[in-house]
């Protein structure tokens, strides 16, 4: 069984937060339903930004910025007409070209 705050051991990782409190309140950590579901770096993003909206005091800023990651993917897919920067035609590893493309590794 994955712990959640309220049952974990106190040595367990998941019982700290380090830069706030904002996710160690929920039944299950974003952290924790992401990876049990296998979710990608984008997809993880948008769920940690929509968990903490309107816990921090930045609502604005979190919700543009899974906004921004929701219009990252949707490019990446190919699902609207804006230019691509990646051939359609291979098969996308979005983890890798996010990473790259947000380290300016290219």
């Amino acid at each position: 069984m994955v712990p959640n705050n309220k049952d974990s051991n106190k040595d367990s990782a998941l019982s700290v937060q380090v830069g706030g409190d904002h996710y160690k309140n929920f039944p299950i950590q974003p952290i924790v339903f992401t990876h049990l579901n296998k979710f990608n770096d984008i997809q993880s993003a948008v769920i940690w930004y929509m968990c903490r909206y309107n816990l921090k005091g930045q609502a604005l800023q979190d919700l543009k910025k899974a906004k921004h990651f929701i219009d990252i993917l949707i490019e990446l897919e190919g699902l609207d007409d804006t230019p691509k920067t990646i051939n359609q035609n291979d098969r996308v590893d979005w983890d890798s070209y996010l990473h790259t493309k947000l380290c300016g590794l290219d």
